[in-house]
């Protein structure tokens, strides 16, 4: 289940569920999926960080991003979007650079409207997606699509607004992009800060202190950062030692990777390994959800009351299908 793949079909690259979930360990998957609380609440833990959503969150998961999903008190409904990330690429050229930073816990008190266009976005292709016997229209499902992954992108990418609510510079963002690519490219550079500030045009105390203000971690955090989600899935998906890890997800010495996983997920990597990695009975075992038709969000559309979507087709309310 680790690694879990996602078919999508070439007519509609996108899938949606609700479930009741008790209890869906670390795992990761090709796809962006959008986690949107119907009813209840559920913790969801994201790079090692643990977010409590109540009645209405939301979150957002990149591709391959490892994550967990636990109920917190009694019974959820829970509505998952994963949306194939080839889609996605056709929408933006460049969305292999994008970092989805969303989630109701980080900021949605200071801009509300934001997250609530999304929601709605979100219910729209839901009900369009539900298995109700109409026919899905794919013209339809890719508007609906396009339109959720232009706002999302414009709204919540980490290189545009770093850990905070305001848009950062162009100028800046074409930066960090140049940044972010260099990192990508080369995952084991030594001395990337000074590299990556005579690129720039600026010092390296200059760059420092700029990515530092604006998201809210240094430079080698942010690669370390990187660098342990790649040794989660390493210890989740295979029996690489520590040793054999490290190098492989980017860190030179093991006491590294050792140091940077206690910051990010509270516990050596092999505490993690220990807690989490289990064989398939004992997965199967942990991974306890039910699942519902997608219709059924209409049972819980009094949350969305001011969400109006409009069928671009037929110019009739959706709710209403």
């Amino acid at each position: 289940m680790y690694p879990e793949i996602i078919e999508f079909s070439e007519e509609i690259p996108a899938k949606v569920s609700v479930q009741r979930i008790d209890e869906y360990p670390y795992h990761w998957h090709n796809a962006v999926e959008i986690i949107l609380v119907l009813d209840g609440r559920a913790e969801v833990t994201l790079c090692g960080e643990t977010h409590l959503l109540k009645k209405g969150g939301v979150a957002v998961v990149n591709v391959n991003e490892p994550h967990r999903i636990k109920k917190s008190g009694g019974e959820n409904r829970l509505l998952l979007l994963q949306i194939d990330p080839a889609f996605c690429r056709s929408v933006d050229p460049e969305f292999d650079d994008v970092i989805f930073f969303c989630c109701s816990t980080y900021h949605e008190a200071e801009v509300p409207e934001k997250y609530r266009r999304m929601k709605e976005s979100i219910t729209h292709l839901a009900l369009l997606l539900d298995e109700d016997g109409s026919p899905v229209q794919e013209a339809d499902v890719r508007a609906g699509l396009n339109e959720l992954l232009n706002h999302m992108i414009q709204g919540f990418d980490y290189l545009h607004y770093g850990a905070g609510t305001q848009p950062i510079p162009e100028k800046l963002v074409q930066r960090y992009r140049m940044i972010y690519e260099y990192l990508r490219q080369t995952p084991g550079a030594k001395n990337p800060l000074s590299e990556l500030a005579k690129a720039a045009g600026v010092s390296p105390q200059h760059l420092s202190g700029d990515i530092s203000e604006k998201f809210g971690l240094t430079l080698r955090e942010l690669i370390y950062s990187g660098n342990c989600m790649e040794a989660v899935r390493l210890l989740l998906s295979t029996d690489k030692m520590i040793y054999e890890i490290s190098p492989a997800s980017g860190f030179s010495d093991p006491k590294y990777l050792i140091k940077a996983f206690k910051q990010f997920y509270g516990c050596t990597p092999s505490e993690f390994r220990k807690r989490h990695k289990v064989g398939p009975e004992g997965l199967a075992a942990q991974t306890r959800y039910e699942d519902f038709p997608p219709s059924f969000i209409k049972k819980y559309i009094n949350i969305f009351q001011d969400l109006k979507s409009v069928n671009a087709k037929d110019k009739k309310s959706i709710y209403n299908r």
